[in-house]
């Protein structure tokens, strides 16, 4: 009977052990996934995706618009477009169709400022998802926390989420003015294009040397004078505004993520060699972004409203301020009321058979 017992009595005692087991296991591999997420403080991959696609599409829209005037001034010669043959049709042709090449550079240039725009929008909009994304991982720290280090963390939490506000902001203001100026300069192009177009198929042109001459030096001068107009001074705003305001988000949100890993790394461990200092100074902890945040908000403003915008945008009391200046691309009027009639001369006029005919 003792026997008995005692066997009974050892089975239970491993049942037993073998379930503590279990339920270690369980804990440890619970904490480890709990330790493993509160390591993965990660800038989105889809943010550096989105700089690497921004960036093709700006040196795609370069290369397109590189050396153009001095290829105008080149291709776009009566030597160049006119044919050597004796032959009046293939002469023609030939003529039409080096005019068509022009207007197929603005058609494939305003793709490339779609393009360039959509991506710049996309780089734009992912910047703020990434801080967002960061700003949620840091409402998962770790529960049970005693009311002192809860009261710091509500106030920690507080200033970031004012940064993540500021953030978006001013990334909106640089997506707004980029964007727009960018429409602005493609739907220039395309109707440019589409005028070149028009001229060639309905205005009948003369295909005599003088008319031919009189008309290739018209499309020098205002395919110059629009390019010049519409790219020289808006595009080199919205290289330099899109260079400095991704080299500064890319330095923000790395900061971002090294301070919550580092709170993480505090709160999981709670070790006491780590004291949590950077809670009880927030404000100061945060206060090397919010100046770089306040150096890239004038940097915008100086470039793209020339420093009239008042800057009450760090004045906590009116962040949300509604009589705020708003960005606005810089309108360049390049195509004068009734062009292309009031540009071209008498002369020129004349080497049309159906100007009559155009709506």
């Amino acid at each position: 009977m003792n026997w008995r017992s005692f066997i009974v009595t050892l089975i239970n005692c491993i049942v037993w052990s073998i379930q503590v087991i279990q339920l270690n296991g369980t804990g440890i591999k619970n904490l480890g996934r709990t330790r493993d997420s509160f390591r993965a403080v990660q800038v989105p991959q889809q943010f550096y995706d989105a700089i690497e696609q921004s960036d093709f599409s700006k040196h795609s829209l370069q290369n397109k618009l590189e050396h153009f005037l001095e290829k105008l001034q080149k291709n776009l010669t009566i030597s160049a477009v006119l044919s050597d043959s004796e032959d009046i049709v293939t002469s023609e042709r030939n003529y039409v169709y080096k005019m068509r090449e022009l207007s197929t550079f603005f058609y494939e240039a305003s793709f490339s400022f779609e393009q360039f725009s959509s991506d710049i929008q996309t780089f734009y909009e992912t910047s703020k998802n990434a801080s967002y994304a960061l700003l949620f991982k840091l409402r998962q720290v770790p529960t049970g926390q005693p009311t002192l280090v809860k009261a710091l963390l509500t106030n920690y939490f507080a200033e970031i989420e004012f940064f993540h506000v500021l953030f978006s902001e001013i990334i909106d203001d640089a997506m707004e003015y980029s964007t727009k100026s960018l429409k602005w300069i493609q739907e220039l192009f395309v109707y440019y294009a589409d005028t070149q177009n028009n001229i060639l198929e309905n205005w009948k042109l003369k295909t005599n040397l003088e008319c031919c001459k009189l008309y290739v030096n018209f499309l020098q001068d205002q395919s110059s004078q629009i390019f010049k107009c519409a790219t020289v001074d808006n595009l080199n705003i919205i290289y330099d505004v899109y260079s400095v305001t991704k080299l500064n988000i890319k330095y923000i949100l790395r900061q971002l993520e090294f301070r919550i890993q580092r709170l993480f790394n505090c709160l999981l461990y709670n070790s006491p060699n780590i004291q949590c200092k950077l809670l009880k100074r927030a404000e100061k902890d945060l206060k090397t972004l919010f100046r770089n945040l306040s150096e890239l908000d004038m940097f915008i403003d100086i470039k793209t409203k020339k420093g009239k915008a008042a800057a009450l945008r760090f004045r906590r009391g009116n962040t949300w301020n509604s009589n705020q200046i708003k960005l606005e691309p810089n309108q360049n009027y390049c195509l004068p009321i009734g062009f292309p009639n009031t540009q071209m001369s008498t002369d020129l006029k004349e080497c049309f058979y159906f100007l009559d005919n155009i709506v």
